[in-house]
Formats: structure tokens, C-alpha cells, sequence
């Protein structure tokens, strides 16, 4: 039996930046975040799987992936894989929509523009680069990033990066307006393995016996399940019901009752889903009030 898809990494704040080096090929197992991911790819031979898509980055495309997707990157040769990686709270992009101000407009225009990769052009001339570069200085825990002293209190620093990021998203927000910036279509697809994720996705709260959904995309029982997890490494039970997970999880958090979200997501026993859940979060539906960024 396949295991579930995993729910990595963990934020307790904001945002979270990383800055990371792969200098050996390594298998990274599809996940998924409780929060949106900012991937800015510098280097390596790498490939990016996201929801049935696959992209094959150059050096500064920009990799948007929405909370609750799952994806992995494939890594084709020994040539080290860097990377700055930025986790991103919901609730940073809510509070400041209250205030007038969409920060995450990129990854909100991801499905209208039928890409999760954005390509700037000439990224090292534009004003994105100075920002970029801060924030990799400072994931490396470079001093010189910040300009200061060994005086420079921790809230100080956290405060100047967390500035340096907004200065990013609001910029790369303004590109979007621009014409330096394209969305690549994806480099490799299955049609049909799209449609089994579409109709999954669009009908979460419904009855998705395996039947169902291959009656749905006008596919052969046993064929549709050996596509699917051949080309997900995963069964479509486990799919649905991490899918179904992830949807109460943010009901919940955003104020709705433990059973109008077990419904809501797809759940027809409370009590299964009080065991998943548990087991997936690690805390109870209840606990999971007022944590709107995940364990």
C-alpha cells in the first residue's frame, strides 16, 4: 500500500527563508505545506512536479506553489542544486488584503495563467535581483547582509528581512503588469491524469469511489488506477483523502465547527475522520483553532 503524501516543514510565523545546496542526487518524495512556497531557483538540472504538471527551470524562474499542492522536484544530474525558498503564512497575505494590499496576487494568477513558474526577464538587471540577493545573504546568516554590527538585536533583523520580503512580493506584483515576464507552459503533462486531478479537486465534499471518479473521466477502472500511480507514486484514496485533510484543516482554521468541516471536506464518518486527521496534524480538529499557518 502506498503511503500518504506528506505535509513537510513547519511554520510558526509569517515567513520562513531558506537558502539550501544539493551537492549529491537525492529522491525528494511528493509533499505538501499548510502555507505557500516561493521556490527562485538559481542552479542545477531540475525538473518541478506540481499537481500533474512538470516544469523544467532555468536559473532565476521564480516557482509558486499555492498551500495544500503537492509537488517535488526531480533531480536529473550531479550538478548542485541551489535554491532560495521562501515559506509564506496565509494569514500574512490576509492581513494585509484587510489593509488594500494583495501580496499574494502571483499566486493567485497561477491558474488563470495556467503556469506555477514565472520568468523575469533579464532577473539580474531588474530591481527584483538587489532583493533577492538580501534575502540569500541573510538565510546564510551573512552579517553583511544587513549592513550592521554584532549589536543588531534579533527583532531588528527579523524586521529588516521580513521589509526586504514585502519589497520582493510587491515588486514582482508590479512586474506582473509589465511585459519582462512570462509564464512557461509546463514542459510535460498527462491529459488524462489532469482530468482525474481536476474532477478530484472539484468534487472533494462528493461521493469518489474509485468507480465514480473513473465513470467521470470516461476511463477503465483498473487502467485508471495503475495511471494514477504510476504517474503520482500514489494511490488515488490516499490522494483524496489528504486533499480532503487539508481542506477541513482550513475551514476549520478559518472559524467554521469541527463537523460543518468534516462534511464540508468529504467525510462521511466523523469518527474516520477524527483518526486521520489526529494522525496526519499530530492535534485534534478542535486544537487546530487559531493556528492559521499549520504545526
Amino acid at each position: 500500500m502506498s503511503a500518504p503524501y506528506l505535509k513537510t516543514g513547519y511554520l510558526n510565523s509569517d515567513f520562513r527563508v531558506f537558502y539550501l545546496t544539493s551537492a549529491e542526487p537525492r529522491d525528494f518524495q511528493s509533499h505538501y505545506h499548510d502555507f505557500h512556497k516561493l521556490l527562485l531557483f538559481v542552479s542545477g538540472s531540475v525538473s518541478y512536479y506540481i499537481e500533474g504538471e512538470t516544469y523544467q527551470l532555468q536559473p532565476y524562474d521564480i516557482v509558486l506553489v499555492p498551500a495544500g499542492e503537492v509537488h517535488r522536484p526531480v533531480i536529473h544530474d550531479q550538478s548542485p542544486y541551489r535554491r532560495l525558498i521562501v515559506y509564506l503564512s496565509p494569514s500574512l497575505f490576509e492581513r494585509y488584503r484587510a489593509l488594500g494590499t494583495d501580496i499574494g496576487r502571483c499566486f493567485s494568477l497561477c491558474p488563470a495563467r495556467r503556469s506555477h513558474v514565472l520568468r523575469v526577464d533579464r532577473f539580474q538587471e531588474s530591481r527584483l535581483y538587489p532583493c533577492y540577493r538580501e534575502l540569500a545573504d541573510a538565510a546564510q546568516e551573512k552579517a553583511a547582509a544587513f549592513g550592521a554590527s554584532a549589536s543588531v538585536s534579533e527583532a531588528e533583523t527579523l524586521l529588516y528581512r521580513q521589509s526586504v520580503l514585502l519589497q520582493f512580493l510587491i515588486l514582482l506584483n508590479r512586474t506582473l503588469d509589465g511585459g519582462d515576464i512570462s509564464f512557461p507552459a509546463a514542459s510535460g503533462s498527462n491529459p488524462q491524469v489532469l482530468s482525474i486531478l481536476a474532477f478530484i479537486n472539484g468534487h472533494l465534499s462528493d461521493d469518489l469511489s474509485v468507480d465514480r471518479v473513473a465513470e467521470a473521466c470516461y476511463l477503465n477502472r483498473s487502467y485508471l488506477m495503475h495511471l494514477f500511480r504510476r504517474e503520482t507514486g500514489y494511490t488515488i484514496g490516499s490522494y483524496i483523502t489528504e486533499k480532503r485533510l487539508f481542506a477541513a484543516r482550513t475551514l476549520i482554521q478559518s472559524g467554521l465547527s469541527v463537523t460543518d468541516a468534516c462534511l464540508r471536506s468529504g467525510f462521511t464518518s466523523y469518527a474516520a475522520f477524527y483518526r486521520a486527521y489526529r494522525k496526519k496534524f499530530g492535534e485534534s480538529p478542535k486544537d487546530s483553532r487559531g493556528d492559521p499557518v499549520g504545526s
